[in-house]
């Protein structure tokens, strides 16, 4: 059974423009926390097929590759770590998605991931019981420090989180 979880924050730009930001899908490293490096390794720089690989500070690398591209609003990455998925998921799944405020300098971003864990019943209350806590932080931290990032313009520094958090939707 598959598991999803939420973040958002208010972006104090247009949909357009960040969009327009968005499509460098090297700027990951920019405010996903932890991440130290994002290099595209495709010839597609953007849309379905597109992928990069990211390299985190505690995890290593890891593949994250477009399944879904929606233009000018998101898309859908599948994590993976070369044609397995990436550790600890059976699938996992982070979607992107900006999002109208009625506003035409604002808008919001909402991320998400939706994964399935291995291991059955142990793999479940291991979700139940800290997983999903941790998961949901993580993506709360990404919408976050995209919204700082696009803000700033500027990468985001992750020792700033505990007040970033505050500005979670």
């Amino acid at each position: 059974m598959a598991t999803t979880v939420r973040g958002a924050a208010r972006v104090p730009r247009s949909i357009e423009d960040c969009w327009t930001r968005f499509l460098d899908l090297t700027r990951a490293k920019d405010y996903v926390p932890g991440l130290t490096d994002t290099v595209v390794t495709t010839d597609e720089k953007q849309g379905v097929g597109a992928s990069r690989i990211v390299s985190h500070q505690q995890f290593g690398d890891m593949n994250e590759t477009v399944v879904q591209w929606d233009e000018g609003i998101g898309m859908t990455i599948r994590l993976h770590k070369g044609d397995k998925p990436a550790t600890p998921f059976k699938e996992a799944h982070f979607r992107y998605e900006f999002r109208d405020i009625g506003e035409p300098d604002a808008c919001e971003i909402h991320c998400s991931i939706t994964y399935t864990l291995p291991g059955g019943p142990l793999g479940r209350l291991a979700d139940a019981l800290f997983l999903r806590r941790l998961f949901a932080r993580n993506v709360v931290d990404s919408a976050v420090c995209l919204a700082e990032n696009y803000r700033t313009d500027e990468p985001v520094d992750h020792s700033k989180l505990p007040e970033l958090r505050k500005t979670a939707l």
